[in-house]
């Protein structure tokens, strides 16, 4: 099983990410919990937008997936 460290949240632009923040795992907080309740988008081709990926230990992306700017607010009020 995965353990879960961090949740980055980014904005597309063209082909290129820029990220907004980070959520990271702590006593307090599980990120996986975070990741889950996040609502996914319905994905629209060619489109620009708020994403969150999930990062193992390792700093591999485990997960991918595209979100509203509320959502990614919400989330970075957190951190």
């Amino acid at each position: 099983m995965f353990s879960q460290s961090k949740i980055l949240v980014w904005y597309q632009v063209a082909s290129q990410k820029v990220v907004l923040g980070e959520a990271l795992r702590d006593d307090c907080e599980d990120v996986l919990s975070l990741w889950r309740q996040a609502p996914k988008e319905k994905p629209v081709e060619n489109s620009l937008g708020y994403h969150l990926s999930l990062f193992d230990d390792d700093g591999r992306e485990i997960g991918d997936k595209a979100v509203s700017m509320l959502t990614a607010d919400e989330l970075l009020s957190r951190a």
